[in-house]
This record gives C-alpha cells, sequence and structure tokens, in this order.
C-alpha cells in the first residue's frame, strides 16, 4: 500500500511537490509529505456519537480552559490550545531539524492564524518522520502512516490528550485518502477505485470501480463525493454509484482534479485541456448546470505552466501554479488572464499556499536542493511575512501540513 501524503490538493499534487524532490534531490519523506488528501463522508446515528464523544473528549482533557490565540513568533503547550477558536483558518504541521543523515525529534504544532504555535505532541528522534495525512472534521484527531514501518498500518493522535493508537487496513489497498466528513469516523482510501473503510479496518463501501478514480472531495455533510471522472468530474454517493456526471467542456479524458469547493454548491476543478500543456481552473456546479472557466488556456511557454488551485481576495485573484523543474508559485491573475508571479520575500524556492484567513496565506516553502522547507504567513498585497516555523540548516523542517477543513471552503475576506 502506497499513502498519500498530506500538504495541499493537486498541490492535492504532491505530484508536483515530488517533482520539485526528483529533479532537486528532495528528501523522500519531507517531499511526499507535500502532497495532498481528500476528505469524504459518513451518516447517521454513527456521525452524532463521534462527535459527542469527541466533544467529550475535548472538555476532559480541560482544554477548553485556553481562551486566547498565541500571537506571532509565541509557542505554547498543549494545554493552551482554545480549542473553541480552532477552524478554518488553522492547520497542523510536522516539523523536524532531522535529516537522512541525522535523527532528531518530530513535533506535530497546531498553528493559529495569527502566527502562533501550540506543541501537540513529540515522537523520539527519528530519521523518517511519520507522515501527516488527514485531520478530522471533528477537530479531536489526526491520522498517520508509520514511515518504516508496515504500509497498512494507520496511527491516529487524539489531539487533546496526546493519546496515540494504530489500526490497519487491507494489503489491498492503494493509498489512504484520509478521513471522511463530516466528523472522520471513517476513513476512504483506494482499492480499484475508492472504498470507505472503519476506523478498525473494515471495508464498508465501494464509492465507485475503477483504478481511474483516484481524487476526491467530500461535501459537508459527507452525503456524496466528487471524485475525477472521464470527462470532467462525477458526483458519487456516500454509499457507492454515480448520482451525476459533471462535464467540463474541451478537456483530455480523465485530466480533471476536483481541488475544493469554491462555494457550496460549485467545485474547483483543474483540467487539461485538449492539445494543449497546461492545466486550467474551471468552476463546476454540483447541480449539472454549465461550468465555467476560472482561468483561461495557458500556451505553456510561463511563467505559469498550470493551474492548480485559486483564491479570491480584495486585492485579486490569486492563484496555485506551476514553474519549471517541478516548482510552484503563487500567481496573481489580471482581469486580462495573465498571470504575474507574486514573490514570497525570501522564500526557499517552491510555494505551496496550505491556508488561508483573511488577506493572508499559509505558505508551505520548500527548497528542493537543499533539502529543507519552512512555514510562514504571507499577506500578498503588502508583502508582509510572519514566520511561523524555520528551515533548519541542515535538515527536513516542515514535513507535512494540513489544514483545517482543507478541501472546504477556504475562509477569506470575501466571506
Amino acid at each position: 500500500m502506497k499513502v498519500l501524503g498530506s500538504g495541499n490538493r493537486f498541490v492535492r499534487s504532491g505530484a508536483l511537490a515530488v517533482a520539485v524532490a526528483a529533479v532537486c534531490g528532495f528528501g523522500a519523506t519531507a517531499a511526499a509529505s507535500a502532497a495532498s488528501a481528500a476528505h469524504s463522508g459518513s451518516l447517521g446515528a454513527a456521525v452524532r456519537s463521534a462527535a459527542a464523544q469527541a466533544t467529550a473528549r475535548l472538555r476532559s482533557g480541560q482544554e477548553l480552559a485556553a481562551s486566547q490565540e498565541l500571537g506571532p513568533g509565541q509557542t505554547g503547550a498543549r494545554s493552551a490550545i482554545p480549542w473553541t477558536k480552532v477552524g478554518p483558518g488553522w492547520a497542523l504541521a510536522e516539523y523536524t531539524t532531522g535529516s537522512a543523515k541525522k535523527a532528531e525529534p518530530v513535533t506535530l504544532y497546531l498553528v493559529d492564524p495569527r502566527g502562533g504555535k501550540y506543541r501537540v505532541y513529540r515522537w523520539p528522534a527519528t530519521k523518517l518522520a511519520w507522515q501527516l495525512i488527514d485531520w478530522s472534521g471533528d477537530k479531536t484527531r489526526a491520522l498517520f502512516v508509520p514511515t518504516g514501518g508496515k504500509p497498512e498500518t494507520m496511527d491516529q493522535l487524539e489531539l487533546a490528550t496526546g493519546k496515540l493508537t494504530s489500526f490497519r487496513l487491507p494489503s489491498s489497498v492503494g493509498f489512504v485518502i484520509g478521513y471522511t466528513h463530516p466528523d472522520g469516523v471513517n476513513v476512504l482510501a483506494t482499492h480499484d477505485g475508492i472504498a470507505r473503510y472503519s476506523l478498525t479496518g473494515k471495508f464498508q463501501a465501494q464509492l465507485i470501480t475503477g483504478r481511474q478514480f483516484d481524487e476526491e472531495i467530500s461535501a459537508p455533510n459527507g452525503e456524496t463525493e466528487v471524485v475525477n471522472g472521464t470527462t470532467g468530474v462525477d458526483l458519487v454517493g456516500n454509499t457507492g454509484g454515480i448520482v451525476r456526471k459533471l462535464a467540463v467542456p474541451g478537456v483530455s479524458r480523465n485530466s480533471c482534479t476536483p481541488v475544493r469547493w469554491w462555494s457550496s454548491s460549485v467545485v474547483l476543478a483543474s483540467c487539461l485541456p485538449k492539445n494543449a500543456a497546461a492545466s486550467q481552473l474551471w468552476l463546476v456546479p454540483v447541480s449539472g448546470a454549465a461550468p465555467s472557466a476560472l482561468t483561461p488556456v495557458r500556451n505553456g511557454k510561463g511563467p505559469d505552466l498550470g493551474d492548480l488551485d485559486a483564491w479570491k481576495f480584495r486585492s485579486g485573484l490569486y492563484l496555485q501554479a506551476a514553474g519549471p523543474c517541478g516548482n510552484q508559485f503563487i500567481g496573481k491573475q489580471a482581469a486580462n488572464g495573465k498571470v504575474t508571479v507574486v514573490k514570497v520575500p525570501h522564500s526557499l524556492g517552491t510555494d505551496i499556499v496550505s491556508a488561508t484567513s483573511g488577506d493572508t496565506m499559509l505558505v508551505h516553502e520548500i527548497n528542493g536542493c537543499q533539502p529543507t522547507s519552512s512555514l510562514v504567513w504571507f499577506n500578498p498585497a503588502i508583502k508582509s511575512v510572519t514566520k511561523v516555523l524555520p528551515a533548519p540548516k541542515n535538515g527536513y523542517g516542515v514535513v507535512g501540513v494540513v489544514a483545517y477543513n482543507q478541501n472546504g471552503r477556504e475562509p477569506s475576506v470575501l466571506e
């Protein structure tokens, strides 16, 4: 079983972040963790029960006593986490100063929108960091794969208490996608398509069959999923079967990837147009109404070699774009469709947007040739940077980032 690591979407991609590693020699652990994970849903009494139990666990850990977010540069203990404030705009980040040559402890931090961070858990010194896969919608748990162990073994961390437990999936599973929505009471994984499993590893349902289906985002209520389709994307039911095919005009077969929810009824998808070398972003209504192009067809000559994600701020429309050598950058699209590069001051190379809050972006900066990486909050309008986790001189740095509700609608100033 291989594992789709954390990070951010197509950028979920992982594909492009891993390409940086392949070209420049980035460490395998950090590269794999720059890929993204998706979610899906579960229904009924089990969901309500799990949500109630999660709330009780938070209260029993006395974590609700904290009420204030930490400011830039501040680091707090797990007991200082203001759980009532945690939500969109927050992220889990896995960090180590170690490398393939040097064993060091690995720490899981919870990052707030102001630039503060909280120590949630620490693993002993290792050269192989655990792969951060996902964060449950009830805010209580994180999902990991222990690097170097049995690949079908999944670790689950209770964030409020630091309790770590494990379960196993069948060895026939391809890779783990992530928790189901809304509360993470099951997981999704690839198995001749996309299937749902319990947190004890028991098979529950085949959502869609076919090895080409390996990308999905879940509706917030968990009743449906949007998956990559043949001529666009497909809407499938939580218990299995296609509800509606959502065709995108003029795209190559099997080229569309659902990125996230642009609104409550519209999905952002990245597709490759026919006879083109660069991907294009589309807004696809799940009602079956006609989709609309958010970005134009690119000529493949740069600087934008493909559009992967987008965010609408007061200062404009920003894109996650593909660059040369497998790199990614942040671009700003003008009204005429032209893209200019938005440079993050002192960036390490590849810049991946992991979350947004107000006018700012949480950017995972990756230097594939070192290898090392860092995490900063960045305001693209005024070019201000707030450092969260630094890039160590001879270590991996940030090896995984997962935003809360990472495939849901991002919090922005226009919400």
